[in-house]
This record gives C-alpha cells, sequence and structure tokens, in this order.
C-alpha cells in the first residue's frame, strides 16, 4: 500500500512511524524543506518538497499510484483543495482530510463531499475522549467501543496485591467478575499473556469486561469510579465547544468554563446559557478564591498552550481538586513527560487524531481503534463479512496465540459474550482484537 501524507507536523510523523511499521510505503509532501530533510532522515520514506495544491508536486510525490492520500496540514483551506486536486487528477481511491474550523464540519455535512472522502476533526475527537471518561466515572484507564457493549480498564499489580507472583491461571478462578485480559505493560515492555504468565509488582493489566460490570471489576483490584458533580474547563475554544454540546443543558449546569478572552466568554454564554462563564486568567490566585475554583470535583484543561494546561492540571491537584484531565495538542513529547506528574489524565491530540485516521486506513470493516501503551498494542472492533475466511471455524482452531486476543464478541442481534475457545466466527459478528503493533498487518489480513 502507498500512503501520500501532505504535511510533515507532529501528526503526519506520528501516523507515519506506524505505518512504516506495517510494512506500507510512505512519501510525504510539504512546503518546508527543512522538514522534508528531517522526515527523510527518522523515517524510511521519501519527502517531496513543495505544495499540496500545485499538481505537478502531487504527481511528483506518486499520487497517481497512491492507496490513499492523507492531507494533514494546518491549513483547512489546503488539506480540502489537496483532496479534490487528488480526487479529480489521479483519481486516489480515498481522500483523507484533517480539518479544525467547526464551519467545514459537524452533522450537517456529508461526505464524500468535493473530493474528500473522510473528515477528521482533531477538536471532535479530543472532546469525544473527555467526554467518555467523564461518563465512565472519571477512570483514566477506561476505553469504551461504539459497537459492543464492552469495556477496557487499565489496572495496576500493587505491592500488596494478593495476585502478586501468581501465575495467571490461578488468577482467573479469584475474580468474580468476568474479563479477558489483553496485555501487560510492564517497564517499558509489552506483552501478549498467556496461562504460564506471572504477574508481577508494577505490571499493569488491560482487561476487556462489560461496561455495566466495570464497577465490580475495579473494585476487586481495589480501584474505584466517581461521578463530579462539579467540572471546570480552562479554555472557551473548539473542543470545550464540542464537549459542552455532548452534555444536555440540565448537565451543563453542573458546568464552568474559565478563559481569559472576553470575545470567547460572551460567545459561550450565549450559546450555552445555563453554563457559568468566567473572564478571568486561570493562572491568578484570586481568581481561584474568588470562585471557588478549588471546590470543583474536575479540572479539564484543554487551552491552545501545552505548558498551561500541564501546569494548571498539576496546581489544581495541589489546591485539592480530585480529578484533573490536560490536553498536550502541539508537542506530544510533553505527553510522555506530563504523565509522571501528578495528573489523573492526559489526552494527546496527536494520539486521538491518528487513531481516528488509522481507523479508516485500516479498512471498512473495522469500526474503531485505541491504541494502549504507548502504541504498543491496538484494540479495534473487526466486522465479519461474508467473504471471511474464518467463518465456520472454532476460535480453539485457529493459531492465534503469541498473534492477537480476541476479546468479546457481539453478533447482529446485538447478544455478546467474552470470547472462549468454543466462540464460532459468524457473518455479521463484531469482534473486538487486541494486536501488537508489529502484527497489525496480520490482524487486517485476517479478519477481513
Amino acid at each position: 500500500m502507498l500512503v501520500v501524507i501532505l504535511g510533515a507536523g507532529h501528526r503526519g510523523l506520528h501516523l507515519a512511524k506506524l505505518l512504516i511499521g506495517e510494512k506500507k510505503d510512505i512519501t510525504f509532501i510539504d512546503s518546508d524543506p527543512e522538514q522534508c530533510d528531517l522526515v527523510s532522515q527518522k523515517l524510511d520514506c521519501m519527502a517531496v518538497n513543495g505544495s499540496g495544491t500545485d499538481p505537478e508536486v502531487l504527481d511528483e510525490a506518486g499520487c497517481k499510484n497512491a492507496d490513499i492520500f492523507i492531507a494533514i496540514t494546518n491549513s483547512d483551506e489546503v488539506n480540502l483543495v489537496s483532496c479534490a486536486l487528488v480526487s479529480s487528477k489521479f483519481k486516489t481511491p480515498r481522500t483523507i482530510a484533517v480539518i479544525r474550523s467547526m464551519s467545514y464540519t459537524g452533522s450537517e455535512m456529508n461526505v464524500p463531499l468535493l473530493g474528500v472522502d473522510i473528515i477528521v476533526n482533531p477538536s471532535e475527537e479530543v472532546s469525544k475522549q473527555v467526554y467518555d471518561i467523564i461518563m465512565n466515572g472519571l477512570y483514566q484507564g477506561a476505553m469504551t467501543f461504539p459497537h459492543t457493549p464492552f469495556i477496557l480498564c487499565n489496572l495496576s499489580i500493587s505491592y500488596d496485591s494478593p495476585l502478586r507472583d501468581m501465575p495467571l491461571s490461578k488468577v482467573r478462578p479469584l475474580i468474580k467478575t468476568p474479563f479477558v485480559l489483553t496485555a501487560i505493560q510492564r517497564g517499558r515492555q509489552t506483552l501478549l499473556p498467556s496461562g504460564s504468565t506471572v504477574l508481577q509488582k508494577g505490571d499493569t493489566l488491560a482487561l476487556v469486561t462489560f461496561k455495566d460490570q466495570m464497577t465490580e471489576m475495579l473494585g476487586e483490584f481495589d480501584a474505584s469510579i466517581s461521578t463530579p458533580r462539579h467540572i471546570c474547563l480552562v479554555g472557551a475554544g473548539r473542543i470545550s465547544r464540542y464537549l459542552l454540546s455532548k452534555f444536555s443543558p440540565s448537565s451543563r449546569k453542573r458546568i464552568t468554563v474559565v478563559d481569559i478572552d472576553e470575545a470567547k466568554c460572551e460567545q459561550f454564554s450565549e450559546m450555552y446559557p445555563e453554563t457559568l462563564v468566567i473572564k478571568g486568567d486561570i493562572t491568578d490566585q484570586s481568581v481561584w478564591d474568588d470562585e471557588s475554583l478549588d471546590d470543583y470535583d474536575l479540572m479539564v484543561a484543554i487551552t491552545d498552550k501545552d505548558e498551561l494546561n500541564i501546569i494548571i492540571s498539576a496546581y489544581a491537584k495541589r489546591m485539592g481538586i480530585a480529578h484533573t484531565i490536560a490536553l498536550v495538542k502541539t508537542n506530544p513529547n510533553y505527553a510522555m513527560l506530563a504523565r509522571h506528574l501528578d495528573i489523573d489524565t492526559v489526552i494527546s491530540s496527536t494520539e486521538s487524531t491518528v487513531d481516528s485516521l488509522l481507523r479508516y486506513i485500516r479498512g471498512e470493516n473495522i469500526t474503531s481503534i485505541h491504541s494502549i501503551f504507548g502504541g504498543s498494542i491496538e484494540v479495534a472492533e473487526y466486522k465479519l463479512t461474508a467473504t471471511n475466511k474464518l467463518l465456520g471455524q472454532k476460535l480453539k482452531d485457529v493459531p492465534l496465540a503469541g498473534k492477537v486476543i480476541i476479546t468479546g464478541v457481539t453478533d447482529k442481534d446485538k447478544n455478546s459474550i467474552l470470547a472462549s475457545g468454543n466462540y464460532t466466527f459468524t457473518e455479521g459478528d463484531t469482534i473486538l482484537v487486541a494486536v501488537p503493533h508489529g502484527r497489525v498487518d496480520y490482524a487486517t489480513r485476517l479478519f477481513s
């Protein structure tokens, strides 16, 4: 597969690294010659210097032979125009545009449009992630899937855990809540578990169970969830706007927005009259004192400044706010550093956007993707089509050990089970699959 990526910024580089690891051919286009030199040195790919709206540059990059064209520059207009050119001139099978402006996106916009097959909005992807965290009881390691009733929880083995130094085969009878263990993170190493795998102090387990049994599962690991009564959003930007729109008017009464920009505050007050909007500098202690911000249960720092988000989230914890969420928008390196601070959840806009792009790149039968453990494991929903070669076979008869783990199954009638060896692959089933990044291409072929 040849993928042409317009824009060699953070998102483009992160996406290219993953795709190159899957043996896909990548060609970059970027208007900055220094950035082209950088990606050519860092990655095993080609880089063409020039404008994505120049047909000659597009031709030089190989768009006439490309399977997918992805426009991911910082300009919505360039992304739209380049996709239109590629679609009309080179007949590239699929075009994907990353669009940030709300004026180009929303429920009223249908794709394909103007040569764009798929639109990914980074702000909307982040807002979905924040909303899911809030709705899942502020448990930072929880991930949901839109077409199955399962939830993935990250849980740790502590020093005094009764499961420490115990093989997984003996752990299962001790856990009353049904689950499937998808992966283990041990330091910098990621493991696909087997029955003989021994749990160690400090291990982080990625467990899949049913959403309605999450509370019971967390309780067995001395973890818990909580519902915030009062939420403070720092930053009146696009992400906050998308996030507020997901809540009901009655729920928005529990939400406060703080921003230093008067015009943005006025706009938010008009759009969401039930929400308290405060014009003020969040770094000013008097704002905290006057508005009693330290009485809130959750603070979500989602400004356009990574450093501010990290500092405010860490400070909020010191002020007594129970839970904090910080957005890392422009520098993905900050995400790794911030996760070592006293911040409950760090969200990387780059990672959430790339997860969405991967979903469309993988194929039409993949309905969602979550990356865990720094991208070393992907957990995805695959829908089995009529042509799948696994149909009619039992899971225990398919040699998947050490390659992928099938965790849950939802059939076309919405009946769901946690996978076992006796499960038979059936057309229309949606299966939840955990796969190491190096095996993604294998899984895509297997379940397509």
